[in-house]
């Protein structure tokens, strides 16, 4: 199994796309250069092939893989075992989430996967609040974007707190996803988001500019009051 998955991937392998694309993604790993589209035909193939059990060896063949692609194609397989995602599903995942070291597959695994596990067992916001606190700024982001399925269904608690708790980090990829999941809540509670963008109008510009994408007047105030500010 793992020696034909490589032998398609070096086949669809492309050395211009692969120098492009990862200067792009910024990902310390090797590339084969394969658009993402190819990636998840490899993996609907996968997954017709291998119940879940039996998909877990293979994650592990191409997560420890030392390409980009091949961990991209084990995250996206997982993806389509979604019906049967347990807590289970997250303690398999959780000591892998430190080789993540880009922010395609951070998104993937949490808005993707970790977060549909949060539907089905809220046992997992305790493990999202511990991730919050890492040192670590891509665990930090998985926290934010896992809960993006919530958000969907209405629900934006644990999306305001961790705002509340990122809100002055420095980093940009925090800044761009607390921004990004304010954004997403204020299409679903568009009066708790608003108050809490005025609370914190001067979080930074990524931030701001993200959440207040769908509220332009927002973005007027905070000119006016810089304005006065100088």
């Amino acid at each position: 199994m793992a020696f034909e998955v490589k032998r398609q991937l070096k086949k669809l392998s492309d050395k211009h796309f692969a120098e492009n694309i990862k200067r792009y993604i910024k990902s310390p790993y090797e590339f084969y250069g394969i658009h993402v589209p190819e990636i998840r035909t490899m993996a609907k193939h996968l997954y017709d092939e291998n119940e879940l059990k039996d998909f877990y060896r293979v994650f592990n063949r191409l997560w420890n893989s030392g390409y980009h692609e091949e961990m991209s194609l084990a995250l996206y397989t997982l993806q389509l075992y979604e019906k049967e995602f347990d807590i289970s599903t997250f303690y398999f995942l959780k000591p892998k989430l430190n080789d993540i070291k880009s922010w395609d597959q951070i998104d993937a695994v949490s808005s993707s996967i970790i977060g549909k596990i949060l539907l089905k067992d809220y046992r997992l916001e305790k493990e999202l609040i511990k991730l919050s606190k890492s040192n670590n700024f891509w665990m930090r982001r998985i926290a934010i974007v896992s809960t993006l399925p919530l958000i969907k269904t209405g629900e934006i608690r644990l999306t305001m707190k961790l705002a509340e708790q990122y809100i002055k980090d420095t980093e940009p990829y925090i800044q761009k996803a607390t921004g990004w999941m304010l954004r997403e809540a204020g299409k679903q509670k568009p009066e708790i988001v608003k108050k809490f963008i005025l609370k914190h109008i001067h979080m930074p510009p990524i931030a701001f500019s993200y959440a207040t994408e769908r509220m332009k007047e927002l973005r007027k105030l905070r000119k006016l009051k810089k304005l006065k500010e100088n």
